[in-house]
């Protein structure tokens, strides 16, 4: 089996879980009504590794970096569990990618009711990637034996270039922001390694720029509540996508390079959201995005433990208040699994969570389907409590719902 060499940011995500001690994994837990057997969840796996070899093999130590090589190891990629409780454990343990397969399936059946759960490695996939490929592993599952065609995973990512002296000022001013260190932390208990938990609540609005503002405003009530003279400067690092090509011509490993928008949480709903979208923009506009992937390539060729100790470094990535992660899907993969079933199988829920850096405690990510949308909050068991998380999202909820509130009476 042909290997792959591991990009310096692919990498990154294997040296900050060994340093910090902070999971690096991604999650999507799903539930289906229908029967499922585990030859039909086998040849799910044995699909998505065709597609995608990756997704089976094991980190291996070069001279210079990491690559993904070996056979696939189909069976490795899946556990059989019995009972829900099993999930948080699932959840919660580490991922080794240099010992197992960096994309993994719990499954548990209980008579027509199934619990699926994929996790995987930050390292083989950025989340727009694993989202793919989860909404991919359904459509195989429900279509079963009609899905044979194999795939290869061809190297559609970015062209677009950023010259060598607008790269280094960008990554510059990141250092001076991360060393500024002006905007917000979020109050938590600790910043200090630990399980996660995750909550989720839905919410009416369906604007991405919205959910960020509202996730802004939660932060600093949420401070403000707990210090009176908190900053009102929230910064939030935001994902965006590198590709060109997708759905049909994804490609696996990380794709998505960070932006970090800063806004006055005092400011009204509306007019923050505004001025975050105008951010993103201008940033995008003077390629501030495609900064930190020109630069990091040349790490691709650094020996292993000269990257483990560019990890421990807070000054290119981590240092805003939090994360936040719009997940926009214009068709909805329940109708696919429905359809492709011939109604045998139905998608009746989900539940997602993200990594969150060491000192930000928690995380936001909104799932946004044509019908619903969910907004989930993924938080440190050390940094906050299952209460305490529930009252953060609550803030973000309320946010939202007295914008709602005054479109309405307008409306009147």
């Amino acid at each position: 089996m042909k290997s792959k060499r591991l990009s310096a940011i692919d990498a990154f995500f294997v040296a900050y879980q060994e340093t910090s001690g902070v999971l690096m994994q991604l999650g999507v837990e799903t539930e289906l009504k229908g029967h499922i057997s585990r030859a039909d969840v086998e040849k799910m796996l044995s699909h998505l590794v065709r597609r995608w070899p990756p997704l089976g093999q094991r980190a291996s130590r070069r001279l210079f970096g990491l690559a993904w090589e070996g056979e696939p190891r189909v069976r490795a990629m899946l556990q059989i569990g019995e009972k829900r409780d099993e999930l948080s454990k699932w959840r919660n343990k580490p991922l080794n990618p240099f010992i197992e397969p960096p994309f993994q399936v719990l499954w548990i059946a209980t008579g027509d009711e199934n619990l699926l759960a994929f996790r995987a490695h930050h390292a083989v996939v950025d989340g727009e990637g694993f989202f793919g490929v989860c909404a991919e592993a359904l459509r195989v599952l429900a279509g079963k034996n009609q899905v044979t065609t194999d795939y290869t995973d061809e190297n559609h990512g970015f062209t677009k270039k950023i010259g060598v002296r607008d790269a280094i000022e960008s990554v510059q001013k990141l250092r001076e922001e991360a060393k500024g260190n002006k905007s917000a932390r979020l109050a938590v208990r600790s910043c200090t390694p630990g399980e996660i938990g995750v909550v989720e609540k839905d919410v009416e609005i369906r604007n991405g720029w919205l959910c960020a503002s509202a996730w802004m405003k939660a932060i600093y009530e949420w401070n403000r509540l707990r210090d009176k003279k908190t900053t009102s400067l929230i910064s939030l690092e935001v994902p965006v996508s590198l590709r060109r090509k997708r759905d049909a011509n994804l490609q696996i490993g990380n794709l998505i390079s960070p932006l970090t928008l800063f806004g006055d949480a005092t400011q009204p709903l509306e007019q923050l959201a505004t001025q975050l979208k105008q951010q993103m923009s201008s940033a995008m506009r003077r390629r501030e995005h495609l900064a930190l992937p020109a630069l990091s390539a040349p790490g691709n060729f650094l020996p292993w433990e000269v990257l483990r100790r560019i990890a421990e470094s807070p000054e290119l990535t981590g240092f805003a208040t939090s994360h936040f992660a719009w997940l926009d899907h214009a068709q909805t993969i329940h109708d696919d699994v429905f359809r492709l079933s011939g109604g045998a199988l139905q998608l009746v829920d989900q539940q997602i969570y993200t990594p969150v850096c060491l000192h930000m405690g928690a995380a936001l990510a909104v799932l946004a389907w044509p019908e619903r949308t969910q907004a989930f909050l993924t938080y440190r068991l050390t940094a906050l409590s299952e209460s305490e998380a529930n009252t953060l999202l609550d803030l973000v909820v309320q946010q939202l719902g007295q914008r709602s509130a005054s479109r309405q009476q307008v409306a009147v």
